[in-house]
């Protein structure tokens, strides 16, 4: 089994894809070197998701001492990596000529 990833120096793509399973008008594509110069390798994916999607209208902001937790029905933001859930995920790198096997005759 492979260790999970939990940093952006670990992601397996050059391409980082973000959805939202709550928004299906929020979506958006990253080139990992931009994300890694701009929040630093090191960074962990959290992070990095919570600073993407820092203008979602359902993202929490940081809580002040005394506030309540949100309930359950309080719609949370659903932001994901959205290769990174998939079972199998093809690699979005590759050209499309190689990402299927072609029959020669």
């Amino acid at each position: 089994m492979l260790a999970p990833i939990q940093s952006l120096a670990q992601f397996p793509y050059v391409v980082v894809r973000v959805a939202c399973g709550m928004c299906p008008n929020r979506s958006g594509t990253y080139r990992l070197a931009r994300l890694a110069a701009k929040y630093g390798p090191e960074t962990p994916l959290d992070e990095v998701l919570a600073r993407i999607s820092a203008d979602c209208p359902y993202q929490h902001g940081p809580r002040r001492p005394g506030d309540r937790e949100p309930g359950q029905y309080v719609p949370r933001c659903h932001a994901y990596f959205a290769d990174l859930d998939r079972v199998v995920p093809p690699p979005p790198d590759l050209p499309p000529a190689l990402m299927r096997p072609r029959l020669v005759k």
